[in-house]
């Protein structure tokens, strides 16, 4: 008998963990003291699939909701009033959209009527289940549980690699490796310049991973990090004290990351052409300084103010194209050219914070292809902002400090463990 019960047990166990991520099995009841142990049925967002027949659908590009209720029995008020309702705050599915799945239910009773339940999941987090059986069209949300979980993830800089090229090594989707790559990056800002990583660099990141179903999808929030950049290691702890008047990221010694300018304007590029003072103009084909820095990128992608400032040009000319100049303080001015456009509201005296998107790349002007020439100012002299020492931010208060130091001893020493793993680990060679 016991051996009878370890068979139905171990079969048990094997369904539960190769269900697929949108099925839910039912937890098994505690029967230990019978004789079997009676598996409740398969659900797929609670519908029995011993009663109905399901199909899976993906949403084209062009569809409306008529082509996703085209095969069930409802006429075309019906069908205006259900859209309608979905727009309601409770619901927010204002939008079909295209390459999201639905799943149509047909009981298995009769096969010959038309499809009774529908199902549209919009994202990773919800799903919309339709019922068509009575009059009135039901309508219900359910939200999936959301789960955050510490991870790690760390890495060394390799011959012709990145850091985006390193952290997809530890991920499985392109998704999570742009999310944590976006990160870290908005972590250190203003103090590594990633256009001039170098082999052997490296990072030890701990950071809260949100995911549905046990599916990562992004990037909670950084927690505590290191980078090594040119046998320089940066430390970066996420800290907001017991009044809450101080948060962000700040180093061993409770300095904080945030710099007065970002190293770029751009989050994702590639420079095209660094400052210079003796280039070949690629459309004039002279040699001229070259008093700017060139980041390659899509058109359309944001154009960020690198620091707090006051708009002094919004406009265009015929080599600049669309650009956009920003006063700073009475020493430094930024300009950023060759715009396919200016962002909503961004114009002559208009105030910007660090971030803030005043701009899309383009190519207008004398421009070959899409980037942004960003040009820097120094007491009215253009320089190399890659080049310019600036200034640290204002040191943390004393009287924050030691629950600073308190707060930050344990997760230094986490990640002094993983650096030792790190530094006693060979950078590993790119396969032919």
């Amino acid at each position: 008998m016991k051996s009878f019960y370890f068979l139905f047990t171990l079969i048990a166990t094997v369904l539960f963990a190769t269900s697929c991520s949108q099925s839910k099995k039912v937890e098994i009841e505690d029967l230990s003291s019978l004789d079997t142990v009676v598996i409740k049925k398969d659900l797929l967002f609670g519908f029995d699939l011993d009663k109905y027949d399901v199909e899976f659908d993906t949403v084209e590009q062009g569809w409306t909701w008529n082509n996703i209720f085209e095969a069930f029995e409802i006429n075309q008020y019906t069908i205006n009033t259900t859209a309608e309702r979905l727009k309601d705050s409770l619901l927010d599915v204002k939008y079909i959209l295209a390459g999201k799945p639905f799943m149509t239910f047909r009981p298995k009773s009769d096969t010959s009527s038309a499809p009774t339940y529908l199902v549209y999941e919009p994202d990773v987090f919800s799903y919309i289940t339709f019922d068509f059986n009575n009059e009135i069209v039901g309508i219900r949300k359910e939200v999936r549980p959301v789960e955050i979980t510490e991870r790690m993830v760390s890495g060394q800089i390799a011959q012709n690699s990145s850091l985006s090229v390193e952290l997809g090594k530890s991920f499985d989707n392109y998704m999570m490796t742009a999310a944590i790559s976006d990160a870290i990056e908005g972590v250190y800002a203003w103090s590594v310049d990633f256009f001039k990583l170098q082999v052997g660099d490296k990072f030890v990141v701990f950071y809260d991973e949100k995911s549905v179903d046990g599916v990562p999808y992004s990037v909670d929030k950084i927690k505590y990090v290191w980078f090594e950049h040119a046998n320089k290691g940066l430390y970066a702890f996420n800290f907001t004290d017991s009044t809450g008047n101080v948060s962000g990221f700040y180093d061993e010694l409770a300095n904080e990351m945030k710099r007065p300018f970002l190293m770029s304007p751009l989050k994702f590029s590639r420079i095209s052409s660094a400052f210079n003072m003796n280039r070949l103009h690629p459309i004039y084909k002279t040699r001229r300084p070259h008093l700017g820095t060139d980041y390659a990128a899509p058109t359309g992608t944001p154009i960020l103010a690198t620091a707090d400032g006051t708009v002094s040009r919004a406009s265009r000319s015929r080599g600049n194209g669309i650009y956009v100049k920003i006063r700073h303080n009475k020493t430094y001015d930024t300009q950023y050219l060759h715009m396919s456009k200016i962002a909503n509201g961004i114009r002559n005296g208009k105030r910007v914070r660090q971030g803030d998107v005043i701009g899309y790349v383009g190519s207008t002007g004398a421009a070959t292809g899409p980037h942004v020439c960003y040009r820097f100012w120094k007491n009215g002299k253009q320089i190399n902002h890659r080049s310019e020492k600036f200034p640290k931010s204002e040191p943390m208060k004393d009287e924050v400090k030691p629950e600073y130091l308190d707060f930050i001893s344990p997760f230094k020493e986490k990640l002094d463990v993983e650096i030792l793993k790190l530094t006693v680990t060979p950078i590993l060679e790119p396969e032919a």
